[in-house]
């Protein structure tokens, strides 16, 4: 930024320099010091010309050269247009869906069916009990088993 800064200055004096020296050699006319001497179109003739060159422009010229390029060479700000933001991103959750169980029920066990209780088979002439005794002549007995035989 320094450097710009400097180069800018050293540019501005120098075109000022030569704008005030330009007035200076304007007039004069190969050694004719601006006077009319009427030989190839030396000189003045109404106008301020040496040699077909118009020399009256040198210091506006100088001038607006010199606003030009300090102009261009100008840091401006530079404009961007205003950012533009997306929305953030709408989260819609997914719906609660609740299944409903059908409540357990404690089905109670089928009822046991009487199962009558085993019977022992006595044999009084064998005093003994069927499967010991396979025959017994004077027939069966049957016997309710008790606890603890």
């Amino acid at each position: 930024m320094q450097a710009v800064k400097l180069l800018k200055a050293a540019l501005l004096a120098t075109m000022f320099a030569a704008g005030a020296v330009a007035p200076a050699w304007a007039d004069r006319g190969h050694g004719h010091f601006g006077r009319d001497y009427g030989e190839h179109g030396h000189g003045r003739h109404g106008r301020d010309y040496r040699h077909g060159h118009d020399y009256r422009g040198w210091g506006l010229g100088l001038l607006a050269g010199t606003a030009i390029i300090l102009a261009a060479t100008e840091r401006r700000p530079v404009y961007y247009a205003a950012p533009v933001y997306a929305a953030p991103p709408v989260y819609i959750p997914p719906p609660v869906v609740v299944v409903q169980r059908a409540p357990v029920v404690a089905v109670p066990p089928p009822p046991q069916a009487y199962v009558e209780p085993a019977w022992w088979y006595y044999c009084a002439p064998a005093a003994d009990y069927y499967p010991y005794v396979q025959t017994c002549p004077a027939g069966w007995t049957r016997v309710s088993p008790a606890p603890g035989w």
